[in-house]
């Protein structure tokens, strides 16, 4: 018999939060419902128009304390639906030959299982009768998967987000391809830039000089190398380097435009790279080298996308958030290894905000889909989840001083 639970999350997933136009209303009608049927409070913050933000809050014995924050995101990436063997909005649950039930869906692992298990660690706390001491407060944000800018970007610098008294934020993190669970307390700095080269045009069968091609090669020769110099120092990690991953500066060339006709020298080039920095180096000492290699190469340089600042959350073991984090890891069994996270989180939003924020999915032995074909989730392994969550949240919402 298929568990309520996992009926929900299936629900949850049927919704269309896919970009470039996301359900965002009607995911905030279902949690809201969901507020309603766990006996939680909730609430509807909308920075950005059109852009909703839902809150539920499990209330503690004392407010004044600094609370616990639970955040997901609502949205999901596109698919390539000819792909998939499943409908990637069917949220179908099939029984495989080893007797254990996959859910499929686009979001599955990516995030809206770590959404789901917050609801229902609440549902199970609410209905135990359990009144913890910190408020705890659920987010559902949009827009992560394009940047976070009107999602958590905009509502950390709300009122309603100041009033919520966040002491520890409990984050997006992804299921181990294993029985070691990874954990984020830092990740890298995005960087999408754009080149922008231009020069003399003519007939393609001179000899023109100072064309376009001529300056962008040099700016593309160099960054490639950087990008060289990362996977020859990762590849010595041998199978152990996705956990190293974070402490190399990733470049990706992701656009290379120019060029009207065959025989036509074209008067302008754009490459634009996504870079990802290891907060193991300065960005802004990066910056200036993006900039230097523009001017020297005499290039325009634009910052499409970039972070400024990187904060990490490092706390001590004796941090009473810590000890509480830690011991609900041990009681569940998770054998945590704190890793950098090698792409961007909400995290990183609420950690500038000066809140601590580590990102964990408790998830085991799963092939990591996100973003792509046939992404699904264990059902076994989303059960033992909830249970992960409802003894995190209840460590963690009882600790009496910090």
């Amino acid at each position: 018999m298929e568990p309520e639970s996992v009926k929900r999350f299936r629900e949850y997933l049927r919704i269309k939060t896919v970009h470039p136009k996301p359900e965002y209303w009607e995911c905030a009608d279902f949690l809201v419902a969901q507020a309603k049927e766990i006996g939680v409070e909730h609430q509807i913050i909308e920075p950005v128009k059109g852009k909703p933000i839902v809150v539920l809050k499990l209330a503690g014995s004392d407010p004044s304390l600094k609370s616990i924050l639970l955040n997901s995101h609502t949205d999901v990436v596109p698919v390539y639906e000819e792909k998939w063997n499943y409908p990637p909005f069917g949220a179908e649950r099939v029984l495989m030959d080893n007797g254990e039930y996959h859910i499929y869906a686009r979001g599955a692992q990516d995030m809206k299982v770590t959404g789901s298990c917050y609801l229902e660690a609440l549902r199970e706390i609410k209905a135990s009768g359990k009144q913890l001491l910190r408020n705890v407060y659920a987010m559902f944000v949009p827009d992560e998967e394009i940047g976070g800018e009107d999602g958590m970007g905009a509502f950390v610098k709300t009122q309603e987000f100041k009033d919520m008294n966040g002491g520890f934020d409990i984050d997006e993190g992804g299921p181990s391809p294993n029985t070691t669970t990874y954990s984020f307390s830092e990740e890298r700095t995005l960087c999408w830039v754009k080149f922008t080269a231009r020069g003399n045009t003519g007939h393609g069968s001179q000899f023109i000089e100072a064309t376009a091609i001529e300056k962008i090669l040099p700016v593309i020769y160099k960054l490639m190398e950087i990008r060289d110099e990362s996977v020859a120092e990762l590849s010595k990690f041998g199978e152990a380097k996705a956990l190293q991953q974070g402490h190399f500066t990733s470049v990706n060339l992701t656009k290379l435009e120019g060029g009207k006709q065959a025989n036509v020298v074209p008067a302008e080039y754009v490459a634009t790279f996504d870079i990802r920095i290891t907060p193991d180096v300065d960005c802004h000492e990066f910056y200036t080298m993006l900039e230097n290699l523009a001017k020297e190469n005499d290039v325009e340089l634009e910052y499409i996308k970039r972070g400024l600042v990187n904060v990490i959350t490092d706390l001590p073991d004796t941090d009473p958030f810590m000890i509480a984090f830690n011991d609900a890891c041990k009681r569940q069994g998770i054998n945590r290894v704190p890793m950098i996270m090698p792409g961007i989180t909400d995290a990183r939003y609420i950690r500038e905000a000066g809140i601590p924020a580590i990102g964990i999915n408790p998830m085991f032995n799963h092939k990591l889909l996100a973003h792509d074909h046939d992404e699904h989730i264990i059902e076994s392994e989303y059960l033992r989840a909830i249970k992960f969550y409802v003894d995190m949240i209840e460590s963690m919402g009882s600790v009496s001083s910090s």
